[in-house]
């Protein structure tokens, strides 16, 4: 299921699309999804098949911020019963905890988290899936929708310190300024809207705590397969760029107590320390092909030491920081010092392309 999202995820996108002069139907039809299915909450679609539909609208219908306008159409309807915790919940942070933990029924690839810095509170969001065809538009709808809850909790004025996404720019500055009334910076590590930390205890007035338990009830009892696995990973690799990666850390951002999460994960056959693991193999491999200082690689990865990321990289490449460098970027020599793989190592030696290890 983790490669699923639910039909809610393309709710008035028909209107919006014979908006702009399209034909709904037959771009729905043309990804393999029946019309009907679109904004039905009871139906799983392919989250690659659904992204298509957003983006191939936004080109063909030559509307850039066409992820954006359709947040603006769905708000939180599109969470289901999980916009009843943004309702319901006591205050903002644990209407944001409630939805970190609860999105996986909607599309077990996303994933949010809050993170608290010395002087805002961070938002963020990603999905698991790589390599995903138009995800840039993707995740402008998802914060969008995020300002949505935002908007209601906070009042219809509310503006975010920062707002910041990892792909390129794709629509008119004027259009992100409409959506977040604030101007939004790109290509930076994270998706994330930032908070006043004050904020984060604001009460949501009119709360009603029966239907807020009457949800929470309802959610627990229809845990999808969670791929917790896939959220741990995709956590872990965004904390570590604040330097908060461990165990405690990455639980709290996802509501779980550390012993639950490390039940979770030897029920899927892993344990937090694998994991950590792979992410710090996986975000060296990318690192070096940057040219970034062995020592600014190191601190990167979460190492108090550079011996440490040493030894970890001759485990996981069998060759030393400086020649896995030499190696991503193409150096000449690079090809007649390459090393044999590690003996034992958990993951096998990447080729020589570009493409990281999968």
């Amino acid at each position: 299921m983790t490669s699923l999202i639910r039909g809610l995820a393309l709710l008035d996108v028909a209107e919006l699309v014979a908006d702009l002069g399209g034909d709904p139907d037959a771009l729905m039809r043309s990804h393999g999804i029946d019309p009907a299915a679109a904004g039905d909450y009871d139906t799983f679609l392919p989250y690659p098949s659904v992204a298509a539909v957003i983006g191939d609208a936004a080109e063909e219908l030559h509307c850039p911020d066409f992820g954006m306008r359709l947040a603006r159409r769905q708000g939180i309807r599109m969470l289901g019963p999980v916009a009843v915790i943004i309702r319901n919940a006591e205050t903002v942070e644990a209407a944001i905890e409630g939805v970190s933990r609860c999105l996986h029924h909607l599309a077990p690839p996303d994933s949010t988290a809050l993170i608290r810095e010395p002087q805002a509170a961070v938002f963020t969001y990603s999905t698991n899936l790589r390599r995903l065809a138009h995800h840039d538009q993707m995740i402008e709808k998802g914060l969008g929708i995020a300002m949505d809850a935002f908007r209601l909790m906070l009042g219809e004025n509310f503006v975010p310190l920062r707002v910041t996404v990892q792909h390129r720019r794709i629509a008119p500055m004027q259009n992100y300024r409409e959506m977040f009334g604030c101007h939004v910076e790109f290509e930076r590590e994270v998706n994330s809207v930032h908070l006043p930390l004050h904020s984060l205890n604001q009460p949501i007035r009119g709360r009603d705590a029966a239907a807020l338990a009457l949800a929470e009830n309802y959610l627990i009892g229809i845990r999808p397969d969670l791929a917790v696995a896939d959220h741990v990973r995709d956590m872990t690799r965004r904390l570590l760029v604040v330097n908060h990666a461990g165990l405690v850390a990455v639980a709290r951002a996802m509501s779980l107590h550390p012993r639950v999460l490390q039940r979770r994960l030897a029920e899927s056959d892993t344990s937090f320390e694998e994991i950590l693991d792979d992410v710090r193999r996986d975000m060296a491999w990318d690192l070096s092909a940057t040219g970034m200082q062995i020592s600014q690689i190191a601190t990167m990865l979460g190492y108090s030491e550079t011996s440490s990321y040493t030894r970890a990289c001759r485990r996981w490449y069998g060759e030393s920081p400086r020649q896995l460098r030499a190696r991503r970027r193409g150096a000449p020599e690079s090809a007649s010092t390459r090393p044999s793989p590690a003996r034992g190592a958990a993951w096998p030696t990447p080729p020589t392309s570009p493409s990281p290890p999968s």
